[in-house]
C-alpha cells in the first residue's frame, strides 16, 4: 500500500508505504514508513500482533510496536466491536478501544472511539464512497472521514485535516 499524504499540522507532503505479512495462525507483521518530500526525513513503524477473531464483527489484537521517530517500543491490546444497523451491512457503529504501555518511558496510553459509518456503493459510476463520523473519548473531540476509491479526507472539525491519495 503506497500513498501520498498531506496534513495541515505538519504542512508537509509525505510518501507513505505499508505492507502486512500474515501467517496462517493470524500473526501479522506490519511494516510502514514515510519519507518527507521536502527534506527526505524518514520515519517508520514495525508492529507484530496476534489477531483473535471470536466473531466476524469482533476483533481483538495483542502485540508490540516500535516507532523509529520517537525510538519507542510499546506493548498493547486493542478491540473492536461492529454493530450493523442495516440489513445490507452498509450502515454500522464501531466501538474501538486500545491500551498500550511503553516500558522505556513508563507511559500508559489508551484510546477509545465510537464511529458511525455509511458505505455508498456506486455513488457515481465506478466510485464508492464511505462517510464516517466518530468521537474520540480519550481526546474528547469529534472527527470525520470521507473516503472514495483512492482519496481520503480526515478532519477533527476544528483545526486539523489531512488528505491522502492511494497510488
Amino acid at each position: 500500500e503506497t500513498s501520498l499524504r498531506f496534513d495541515s499540522a505538519q504542512r508537509k507532503l509525505f510518501l507513505h508505504a505499508k505492507e502486512n505479512f500474515v501467517s496462517d495462525d493470524n500473526v501479522v507483521l506490519t511494516v510502514s514508513g514515510k519519507i518527507a518530500t521536502d527534506d527526505g526525513r524518514f520515519s517508520g513503524k514495525a508492529k507484530l500482533r496476534r489477531k483473535f477473531f471470536p466473531e466476524i464483527n469482533t476483533r481483538v489484537d495483542m502485540g508490540a510496536k516500535y516507532e523509529s521517530d520517537i525510538e519507542q517500543l510499546s506493548y498493547g491490546a486493542s478491540a473492536r466491536k461492529t454493530f450493523e444497523l442495516s440489513s445490507d451491512g452498509l450502515l454500522s457503529v464501531d466501538l474501538k478501544a486500545a491500551y498500550a504501555y511503553a516500558p522505556g518511558r513508563k507511559a500508559h496510553m489508551w484510546k477509545s472511539k465510537l464511529e458511525l459509518s455509511q458505505k455508498i456503493f456506486n455513488f457515481t459510476e465506478d466510485q464508492d464512497l464511505r462517510l464516517q463520523l466518530g468521537y474520540d473519548l480519550a481526546n474528547k473531540q469529534p472527527y470525520g472521514q470521507i473516503r472514495e476509491n483512492n482519496w481520503t479526507l480526515n478532519t477533527n472539525f476544528r483545526d486539523t485535516w489531512s488528505i491522502s491519495y492511494d497510488l
